[in-house]
């Protein structure tokens, strides 16, 4: 069969398409290509129609209208194209003919096409029935066509529908932004947010532009807004500049920013680096910042759309409050015709009103805080009063602020950057990377948002308490604000912020006592944390080293608090219930340390007397006493301070399975070879944690090599992350693995899970699975999903022996993959080091891995040439590995 001849119109669709996408991908366009991509259309249905016409066909009275994206002229390279065949009476028999002979050509080049053949009655009674319908009307154009059958219909529309329906319309955007933020979320805290439907995104531009043409009262352009259109077009454009490209290197219909295209798309528009930050970075930050704009305008001015459709009471009587401030239908303003000065003077009024009610500002009054803003901004010294005001005033709104209503509103005016000039540096610097979701500005202000909530008497209880305690509360408020403050300034932004800290709180005239706690705040504020993650909680030294930082308990508590609340800002990698676990179990060991009055109560020996006296009064007929009172013996001390009796008599009673194990392989085998009876045989015991947070794993071997590496690479294999690891050697030979791991693929057969986890491990003591090939197939499979799918870096490794007096410790931050922690645990192995303790952090895909080893004499790695010895085979594993990935 031969292929239809495509259509002259057709051809030169394709070919204007054509030059288009070249100046495209050659970065020769800038947001007018959605225009001329339109245009493009435009000209084919008027050829097409020109070219229906030349086949003798008589031309009924119609018009071909644009709507939607096609009728705003937004047209991207993969964007649906949106149109309607419009009679003034009824549709003809032949209109059937008529679309096919306008719509095929574009199907057969694959084109996404929206059509429909109406009568104008059949349009006005859609658009009163569906909102989506009328919302797409509100964009509409006549492209071909009887231009008076369009205009006829746009008409109707203005006269008979959109003044009767604007009230619903109104509340039904509302309605469906509420929809949107839990759908797509707020696109200025996602790490991919969606250009078009993520608040902030293309379509609220388009709801204050369809509430702007159905306001009935509007002169022209010349209304309350006029001064705002134009930066939000700017903002708007730049938006869909950025999802036009986004469709060029998709390749298909794509709203949502992943990570994998964000560095091409920034290239496309032009970003590159700039001193050291990233261009890509540079482009995330002016994105989120106009996205944010887009959303703060929609916001504020939404009582005011909707107010003059109809579907707010923009003439119910304000209610008068505190320092002349009233709360209107609009949001919290000042009070009618009070001064500027008499303004100044009530903005902390305004804010502690929006705080408390979590009613922002109204539209007119954030133009007044800008312009206040302003003002403040160009004094070049505050006085002592002023700046007192300020310290006070901005604290007390913060501790009221729940919602966050209010300081958005001081962000967004722009008074946040005229008192604290140096925030305004790092508000809108963006880290590209899988872990921090917001830019630096608005993490900031969502942590102290989380703090005010806590404040108010939600969240956790044990936290609320903290906070409750405090005698001076405004202190953790100003350190929370300010723990990033340090940002972008070459690394070590905790010491640089603390500095920058003290300076701006001495500007702001706080008290002397008030600037050196909150510097102490910002310096330390990821002491714990870290710490908590890194570090052996049972080591006497990391807890008086902790305590000697923190220094008192009021300083140590609102740690615990900045602690919580940065990493719930950061990212819901940042803070899990795990974490929260061990900072507050380090939070409990030092606030005693420090309330004792010591850095640190040498009670270990105390401790270890202790267990045992439990653990022999646990195992009474349960453990042969003889056999009990060798295991104690042979028991090292860290193992008693950590392990509880309980934990310890039921990796006791693991042990005699092993034993009797052991002892029938030997009757099975009665002549191994000397020194392998029972050698290739391990026991493991599994239970589930609490609140379904993963799975205690303890694996019990004696005379096992390489025993850590072989767990971890088989709990690998099947899908199971470690998370923390204790390696406790005994002196009869026996290692326990203590290990907490995540939940199996599927919990509800982790019982079976786990059984195949023991008999890989024995297999792989015994030669019959080779690990490395394993793993090596398991990250090639295609079945295997990439851990990191965003922005790879290099791996960091360092060694320290000052954390430990008794063990080197090893850290490595590196991108997470298959089978990683079995990588490094055999690399040391090799290294003849012996592990210790493991903690292993995985935030997001970049994975923190700590080792706490001894070499082959049994202390900890002083050598220099072994430590480099030991970086360069970590670093050339973990390259091999990458290169393996790619």
């Amino acid at each position: 069969m031969v292929p239809a001849e495509r259509p002259q119109s057709a051809a030169r669709l394709v070919a204007g398409k054509a030059l288009l996408d070249t100046a495209l991908a050659d970065g020769n366009v800038d947001v007018a290509y959605v225009r001329a991509l339109s245009d493009a259309y435009d000209r084919y249905f008027r050829e097409r129609l020109a070219e229906f016409e030349e086949d003798g066909a008589v031309r009924p009275t119609f018009a071909l209208v644009a709507v939607g994206g096609y009728g705003r002229r937004e047209l991207c390279p993969a964007s649906d194209i949106d149109v309607l065949v419009v009679y003034g009476g009824e549709a003809p028999g032949d209109a059937a003919e008529l679309a096919r002979f306008l719509f095929f050509p574009l199907w057969d080049l694959g084109v996404d096409l929206g059509h429909g053949v109406r009568a104008i009655s059949e349009c006005l009674e859609l658009a009163r029935k569906d909102q989506q319908v009328l919302a797409s009307f509100l964009d509409m154009r006549v492209v071909a066509g009887e231009a008076a059958v369009g205009e006829g219909l746009l008409d109707r529309l203005r006269r008979d529908v959109f003044p009767a329906c604007a009230a619903d319309f109104a509340r039904w955007l509302d309605a469906a932004n509420a929809v949107r933020k839990r759908g797509y979320g707020d696109a200025g805290g996602m790490l991919e947010p969606d250009l078009k439907n993520g608040l902030g995104g293309l379509r609220d531009a388009h709801q204050v532009r369809w509430l702007l043409a159905l306001d009935p009262g509007r002169d022209g352009d010349a209304w309350v807004l006029a001064r705002e259109l134009a930066v939000l077009d700017g903002d708007a454009a730049f938006v869909l500049t950025a999802r036009m490209h986004l469709h060029r290197l998709c390749g298909r219909k794509s709203d949502k920013l992943y990570f994998e295209f964000q560095e091409r798309l920034a290239e496309a528009m032009g970003f590159g680096p700039r001193g050291d930050r990233a261009g890509v970075e540079r482009f995330l930050s002016q994105l989120l910042r106009r996205m944010a704009d887009i959303k703060a305008l929609r916001g504020s001015a939404w009582p005011l759309l909707a107010g003059a459709v109809g579907a707010v009471d923009l003439d119910a009587p304000a209610v008068p409050l505190a320092g002349g401030v009233e709360r209107a239908a609009e949001g919290i303003r000042f009070s009618p015709g009070l001064s500027d000065a008499a303004a100044m003077e009530a903005v902390f009024d305004l804010l502690g009103a929006s705080a408390a009610t979590g009613v922002p500002p109204s539209h007119e009054t954030m133009r007044r805080l800008r312009c206040l803003a302003v003002a403040l901004g160009r004094l070049a010294d505050v006085s002592p009063r002023t700046g007192r005001r300020l310290y006070e005033g901005l604290g007390a709104v913060m501790q009221a602020d729940a919602t966050g209503a209010a300081m958005d509103a001081v962000m967004a005016c722009g008074l946040l950057r005229a008192v604290l000039p140096e925030f305004a540096r790092v508000e809108d610097i963006v880290s590209f990377d899988i872990y921090h979701v917001h830019p630096v500005g608005r993490h900031s202000l969502e942590a102290v948002r989380l703090l005010a909530a806590l404040r108010a008497g939600e969240g956790d209880a044990r936290f609320r308490a903290l906070l409750a305690g405090l005698p001076r509360p405004e202190l953790v408020f100003w350190g929370t604000l300010l723990h990033d403050v340090g940002k972008g300034l070459g690394g070590g932004h905790a010491e640089k912020g603390a500095a920058l800290a003290e300076e701006m709180l001495s500007r702001l005239s706080a008290p002397p006592e008030a600037r050196q706690a909150v510097a102490a705040l910002v310096r330390e504020h990821l002491l714990l944390p870290e710490t908590a993650t890194g570090r052996d909680l049972a080591d006497p030294d990391v807890v008086a080293r902790v305590a000697s930082r923190a220094a008192t308990v009021e300083l140590l508590d609102m740690l615990a608090l900045i602690a919580r609340c940065d990493g719930l800002a950061t990212g819901p990698q940042a803070w899990t219930a795990w974490k929260e676990t061990l900072v507050l179990d380090l939070y409990a060991k030092v606030r005693a340390a420090i309330e004792r009055g010591r850095l640190f109560d040498r009670d270990d020996a105390r401790v270890m007397l202790a267990t045992r006296e439990r653990l022999r009064e646990a195992a009474k007929d349960r453990l042969d006493p003889e056999a009990l009172e060798r295991a104690i013996l042979a028991m090292p001390p860290r193992y008693l301070v950590v392990e509880s009796p309980e934990a310890i008599l039921a990796h006791l009673e693991l042990l005699t399975r092993l034993d009797a194990a052991a002892a029938e392989e030997r009757r099975l085998r009665p002549s191994p070879r000397e020194g392998q009876g029972g050698l290739d045989v391990v026991a493991l015991s599994h239970e589930a944690l609490p609140g379904g947070e993963g799975f205690a794993v303890t694996v019990a071997a004696r005379r096992v090599r390489a025993l850590f590496a072989t767990v971890a690479g088989v709990l690998a294999l099947h899908d199971l992350s470690i998370h923390d690891a204790d390696v406790f050697v005994l002196n009869d030979g026996a290692t326990i693995l203590a290990l907490r791991t995540a939940n199996p693929p599927d919990v509800l057969y982790a019982d079976e899970v786990f059984a195949r986890v023991q008999r890989a491990i024995r297999y792989a003591l015994t030669g019959k699975l080779f690990l490395a090939y394993r793993l090596a197939r398991k990250r090639a499979s295609l079945l295997s999903a990439p851990a990191v799918s965003g922005p790879r870096t290099p791996p960091a490794i360092v060694l320290d022996n000052r954390a430990s007096d008794l063990f080197t410790v090893i850290e490595v931050t590196c991108d997470d993959r298959v089978g990683l922690l079995y990588d490094i645990a055999r690399t040391l192995y090799e290294l003849r080091l012996e592990t210790h303790l493991a903690k292993v952090m995985t935030p997001a895909g970049r994975v923190r891995d700590v080792f706490y080893v001894r070499g082959y004499d049994g202390r900890r790695v002083e050598d220099p040439e072994q430590v480099r010895e030991i970086k360069a085979a970590l670093h050339h594993r973990l390259a091999e590995d990458l290169c393996v990935l790619h």
